[in-house]
């Protein structure tokens, strides 16, 4: 935030300085028309400038912090799995909540594979393209569908 809060105060210093350049020009020599149309077209295209990086800075920024909530929530999932039985999670009758303690179900997955209700074996995620064979792989040996 600090960060952000720096190509703000960056991106609009020029602003400031050509504020402060043309209140103090009239204390002394006239600038015309045509340098003041000139300054500010330049202070302009910096402040553009200013602006572009810290909007880049701050995507950035949100990537990283959308990078690291990933990975907070993939531990939490993980602590989760870790204290869970080993028992295999019926997919027939698995709620959304069990089924997200497999590895890669998402919320969005998990009403799906629920919408595909009944399978006859786990098998049957890929046979009715819920998964494909990556993603059953690594939960084929926790899921069973007697």
């Amino acid at each position: 935030m600090a960060d952000l809060r720096g190509s703000l105060i960056r991106a609009f210093q020029p602003w400031v300085v050509a504020g402060a350049l043309i209140l103090g020009s009239g204390c002394s020599s006239q600038p015309s028309d045509q340098q003041v149309q000139q300054k500010a077209a330049e202070t302009t295209q910096q402040v553009k400038q200013g602006a572009q990086q810290a909007a880049s800075e701050a995507r950035t920024a949100a990537a990283n912090a959308e990078d690291k909530i990933n990975a907070v929530a993939a531990g939490v999932k993980q602590g989760l799995q870790n204290g869970a039985s080993n028992a295999p999670i019926n997919l027939n009758t698995a709620s959304s909540e069990q089924l997200e303690t497999l590895p890669g179900i998402t919320p969005a997955k998990a009403r799906r594979i629920i919408a595909g209700r009944p399978y006859s074996s786990p098998n049957d995620l890929v046979a009715k393209n819920l998964l494909n064979q990556e993603q059953f792989d690594r939960i084929s040996g926790k899921v069973q569908a007697p």
